[in-house]
């Protein structure tokens, strides 16, 4: 069985971290194995089979869990599987788990457990609601975001975010374990959720299946949910506010019109160019020549 070292995965000795998105396909697996480090999962989308320690879980879309280190486990895919995976040491947070530990909520979060007592070890797993997921979903890319571009103070970033990300995971945990599922937020709160993941995500090619898909609803009941609490479609939300970032850049920024409407997310310029004059009755060009001329 192979054994992952650090040294092989983590960014380096004084910032054990690594963070990456993968898609698994249809039957493939990932062998028996151990690391050194630990493993956080979050499965984004999909399904298939964990097998941890001897044991096998289902394992789905909304699925949170941890891996200790040098345990033996695998991964059997059965459609497809979309997951986010969180590799580090427990030193890259030593000082903050202990701190965390002495707060009642988290005695019996089984996330942080792990890295207090090596004696603890998998036996369930969180699932997270449809309104869990979108706020999971954000924390996650605002984590991978700084850990890819690695900006000034990106580690202190990550290390900062990872924090927020495992507070949240307690206190979804801790209304699992002592709150009825049939509690869940309302709709109203789950579409101004979705409704922040769309302004955060504005450029990439979201479809109206996959935002019907994190909130629980088939694609007739999120349309008609989304446009009796926002006042529009997703599709008029969306464009709206790639329209508005478009403005913001014709007017900050040197780029030529169609750089600046592939960055917020037309592929089509000539459609870019008609939805921005009919939503402000005037070109693009024309739009840039008065600002500047103002």
């Amino acid at each position: 069985m192979t054994r992952f070292q650090n040294e092989s995965y983590l960014e380096a000795y004084d910032f054990p971290f690594h963070l990456e998105q993968y898609t698994f396909k249809k039957k493939e697996s990932v062998k028996p194995h151990s690391h050194e480090f630990i493993e956080f999962v979050y499965v984004v989308e999909g399904s298939g089979r964990h097998i941890y320690a001897g044991s096998e879980y289902l394992i789905q879309e909304g699925d949170v869990f941890v891996i200790e280190p040098d345990v033996e486990h695998a991964y059997f895919v059965d459609e497809h599987l979309i997951v986010y995976n969180i590799l580090f040491a427990p030193s890259i947070l030593s000082h903050e788990l202990q701190s965390l530990s002495n707060v009642t909520s988290f005695v019996d979060f089984f996330y942080v457990e792990p890295f207090l007592r090596q004696s603890v070890h998998f036996q369930s797993h969180l699932r997270l609601n449809p309104h869990q997921r979108i706020e999971m979903k954000q924390l996650l890319d605002r984590i991978l975001s700084e850990y890819t571009e690695k900006m000034l103070g990106y580690r202190l970033l990550v290390k900062t975010r990872l924090i927020e990300m495992f507070v949240f995971l307690s206190r979804c945990y801790d209304q699992m374990l002592h709150k009825p599922m049939t509690a869940l937020a309302s709709e109203h709160k789950i579409i101004e959720r979705v409704a922040e993941f769309i302004e955060l995500h504005h450029a990439n090619p979201l479809s109206l299946a996959q935002v019907s898909q994190m909130c629980g609803m088939s694609q007739s009941a999120f349309t008609s949910r989304f446009k009796q609490y926002m006042g529009k479609t997703f599709i008029e939300f969306r464009n709206e506010i790639r329209i508005r970032i478009a403005k913001e850049l014709m007017l900050s920024t040197n780029s030529n019109i169609l750089q600046i409407a592939q960055e917020v997310g037309f592929d089509d310029l000539s459609f870019f160019n008609k939805l921005f004059k009919q939503m402000n009755g005037i070109s693009p060009g024309k739009f840039r020549k008065s600002q500047k001329e103002a």
